[in-house]
């Protein structure tokens, strides 16, 4: 399994992983949530998609799929990864609440759009200004 990332959705930087030599490596990255819910803290991205334990793609099924309610997001966080990612390649417009990060802890989901993916997976910076 590669590196991949994110930009955030209200400063549109890129969360660099910690094995890479961005600036932002090792930034405080919050996912935020929807209505008041706390946003999830990550202090040290791998650059695999969890997000203070949290896996990002099962985050997105749990809160956009339908029947999945009796699965847990850390349980069944594999089962929930796969149907995460089969609804942003396939059924992208099944999503009400899209995947939305950020480095400031007060965002507020509601108003902001949904975070793009990042060029360069949160590590391969080679050649480019950072």
């Amino acid at each position: 399994m590669g590196f991949f990332s994110f930009k955030t959705c209200d400063s549109k930087e890129s969360i660099a992983n910690i094995h890479s030599n961005h600036p932002n490596a090792g930034r405080t990255v919050y996912l935020l949530q929807p209505n008041g819910e706390r946003p999830i803290q990550e202090t040290a991205y791998q650059g695999y998609g969890d997000f203070g334990h949290v896996d990002a793609y099962a985050w997105l099924a749990k809160f956009n799929a339908t029947d999945v309610e009796h699965l847990d997001l850390v349980k069944d966080a594999e089962t929930l990864r796969h149907i995460g990612i089969a609804m942003t390649f396939e059924e992208p417009e099944k999503i009400k609440y899209p995947l939305k990060f950020s480095f400031n802890e007060k965002a507020v989901y509601e108003l902001l759009a949904a975070s793009e993916d990042c060029e360069y997976q949160g590590y391969f910076y080679h050649g480019i200004a950072i």
